[in-house]
């Protein structure tokens, strides 16, 4: 009783409400609709096609990739020194308001557009 007294009171000092109690940093994450989810971590990467190394990485708590691909294709620019990029991504990353910020920024995007009716 006096350990579930513990989590409660490390619990009220999360701002989000949440606690891991195998990793502090896990946070829930939806990974495909209501009622779903797991803890842990979104992990991003951004690789050179030529070199096949990775210039750009970032850890979130999203459960979707759908608000990542502009900040990883300008991470990857700015870290290969590039003033334009061609980046290549999954249908997980297809978001009209994410691909007009990548054009806006000189980076050509392609992915392929997700197999739901309100993609067509």
């Amino acid at each position: 009783m006096r350990n579930l007294e513990q989590i409660k009171e490390q619990l009220k000092t999360q701002p989000d409400g949440q606690l891991s109690m195998t990793d502090p940093d896990a946070r829930s994450m939806a990974t495909s609709g209501k009622g779903s989810g797991m803890v842990g971590y979104n992990v991003q990467v951004a690789v050179d096609a030529k070199h096949h190394l990775i210039v750009a990485h970032e850890v979130t708590n999203s459960g979707s990739d759908r608000a990542q691909l502009s900040p990883m294709a300008k991470a990857a620019r700015e870290a290969m020194g590039k003033t334009r990029l061609r980046a290549v991504a999954d249908r997980g990353y297809y978001s009209g308001p994410q691909i007009k910020e990548c054009a806006d920024a000189g980076i050509a995007v392609m992915l392929p557009k997700p197999t739901t009716s309100g993609a067509k």
